[in-house]
């Protein structure tokens, strides 16, 4: 899990992508402040008797420039501060998708622990069938050659052998691919030595799963804080918008000297100033700005209804992980009992065989019934398993109550809800 975190391209480019999202609600806040320019520049001119309107005059003119310039665009109407709200809820929205792709990467990875670890049991136990098949054959063979076995019984046990040597290479090849992915999800190669063997019995349930859950899973799930950030980016665009209609108010001006020749930049008298203000107010755009307006209020009603969709999905995805715990529950003690059963059917059956008190076919019988039941019940035990895993992915895995983690929340970007500039 921890190289999972580490090492996860899916999870350091969501990292990445939170500190741009970061540095353009930063960026935003440059609207609050005046801007301030500087500029050098030099300027030669030839003037003609038609500019200059002295006769027989072709004179050429030089000067230098070197002033600051600086406006100020006056927020009246909060359109700029509403642009801040609407990029930090975009950044939000993009953080709380940093905290989804956390959940979905530590769930995959337990899930595909959980399924590597069942087909490493399901192949462990298919060969120890095998073998079990082998000697037993090595019994018919000899019961054979006394007379104590038919031809077909001989014939039905290499089938067998047979049979279930065959289902070792696709258990083998289930188990390969489940290791291969795992590799994925923490950033390594198919043929990655450092990867753990996994036993299944290393794999506990939790001590304890709610019957129900609160709530506050609102508060929790990074899909429904996503959409809750989206529809506050929707809100702050509509005043956005509004603002825009409305009249701005610049100021602006620039200081500093003009000169003939750049030593003359220090003689008094080159001082330049100026400082103006503007009004600005839109009176003809084509309807741009209105269907703008118009634009932004239907994408927040969209975006509430999102908001709407997304929370509904979130309590049926958590109410339909409760119904899959308690279904699997009652399957999982099923094939215990099914499994328990089968073991002594297959044992008593190879017993009265050989003492001769039932045929082969009963033996073949309880053996494939053994095997079902065996790989039925590891089957059972990693649902379980995969069922908790679930339930605490369908509740927003937790995020929030562990201590700031660095691998999770780049430096730099402070944690949710948090103001951006303390």
């Amino acid at each position: 899990m921890d190289r999972g975190l580490a090492h996860s391209p899916t999870l350091i480019a969501a990292r990445d992508t939170l500190l741009a999202a970061q540095e353009s609600v930063l960026a935003q806040y440059a609207g609050l402040l005046p801007g301030i320019d500087g500029q050098a520049r030099g300027i030669q001119q030839k003037y003609p008797y038609a500019e200059s309107g002295i006769p027989n005059s072709n004179g050429t003119w030089t000067y230098y420039d070197l002033h600051l310039a600086f406006s100020y665009n006056i927020d009246l109407w909060g359109g700029v501060r509403r642009g801040i709200e609407r990029e930090t809820a975009v950044r939000d929205a993009v953080e709380a998708r940093l905290q989804a792709a956390y959940v979905v990467l530590t769930g995959n990875i337990v899930a595909t622990v959980i399924n590597t670890a069942m087909l490493a049991r399901e192949l462990a136990e298919q060969k120890r069938l095998v073998s079990l098949e082998t000697e037993y054959l090595r019994t018919i063979e000899a019961q054979y050659a006394v007379g104590a076995a038919s031809e077909t019984d001989l014939a039905l046990q290499h089938a067998q052998l047979a049979e279930q040597s065959a289902l070792v290479p696709r258990f083998r090849v289930r188990f390969l691919n489940a290791r291969h992915a795992l590799a994925d999800l923490v950033g390594g190669l198919p043929d990655d030595k450092a990867m753990p063997a996994i036993d299944l019995d290393d794999l506990t349930l939790p001590a304890v799963l709610p019957l129900g859950v609160p709530s506050r899973v609102l508060e929790h799930r990074p899909d429904i804080r996503e959409a809750a950030a989206e529809l506050h980016a929707a809100t702050a665009a509509v005043g956005i918008a509004e603002a825009a209609r409305l009249p701005s108010l610049v100021v602006s001006g620039a200081w500093g000297d003009i000169a003939a020749r750049v030593a003359q930049f220090a003689v008094p008298g080159n001082g330049m100033a100026v400082l103006a203000g503007q009004i600005t107010q839109p009176i003809f755009q084509g309807g741009r700005l209105l269907h703008g307006q118009r634009q932004a209020e239907a994408n927040l009603l969209a975006g509430a209804e999102h908001w709407r969709a997304v929370v509904y999905s979130a309590f049926h995805n958590v109410a339909d992980v409760l119904t899959q715990i308690a279904a699997d529950k009652d399957v999982f003690d099923a094939e215990v009992e099914a499994e328990r059963a089968a073991s002594q059917a297959m044992f008593l059956a190879q017993k009265q065989y050989s003492l001769g008190g039932s045929s082969y076919i009963a033996v073949l019988i309880a053996e494939m019934a053994y095997q079902r039941a065996l790989i039925e019940l590891i089957e059972a035990r990693a649902a379980r398993l995969s069922d908790s895993a679930a339930l605490f992915v369908s509740l927003g895995g937790g995020w929030w109550s562990r201590p700031e983690d660095h691998a999770l929340m780049p430096e730099r970007v402070l944690p949710f809800n948090r103001g951006i500039l303390q």
